[in-house]
């Protein structure tokens, strides 16, 4: 399956590519080819439609995965991109939203909790990460807890392995 990956920053997408060829390596999915990424600055703009309407029928399909910032985001943030997803669009559109930011995904893994700051913010104070360093931690990732603890991991994993 080709897939596109629309992220909010630059090294999201790297990331999620990365975090694909994991997966791929455990055999926890098929033969996946993210043909592009690209990022979408800010959340909500005409941007993301140009791009939806450049990578139609471009691939299988275009996943946007995003920040909530805080799970009570959802469903505005949701609503904020579903808009700009044109109704006669071929290829199938995932919409993933995080509770927080990605590196949930990474602080999760690392059993880290995040009680007053973001995740990135724990990360930063326990091992110094830095934004650019975030593709790096996809070799980091616990699938296993993971999967029984992260609810955008589990929607990412199965837009991957449904057509």
């Amino acid at each position: 399956m080709n897939i596109k990956i629309i992220s909010e920053d630059d090294y999201g997408g790297a990331f999620l590519k990365n975090v694909i060829i994991q997966l791929k390596n455990k055999k926890m999915v098929g033969n996946i080819t993210v043909k592009a990424s690209k990022p979408m600055r800010p959340l909500c703009n005409f941007q993301l439609d140009r791009i939806l309407k450049a990578f139609d029928t471009s691939c299988d399909k275009i996943i946007i995965i995003l920040d909530s910032d805080d799970p009570q985001n959802h469903e505005t943030r949701y609503e904020n991109v579903k808009r700009h997803v044109p109704d006669d669009m071929k290829t199938t559109v995932e919409i993933i939203l995080i509770d927080y930011e990605i590196e949930e995904w990474i602080c999760i893994s690392k059993n880290l909790k995040w009680k007053h700051s973001k995740p990135s913010g724990e990360l930063k104070t326990k091992y110094g990460y830095e934004k650019w360093k975030l593709p790096k931690y996809a070799d980091e990732l616990d699938f296993d807890k993971l999967g029984k603890n992260c609810k955008s991991y589990n929607a990412f994993l199965n837009a991957l392995i449904t057509r």
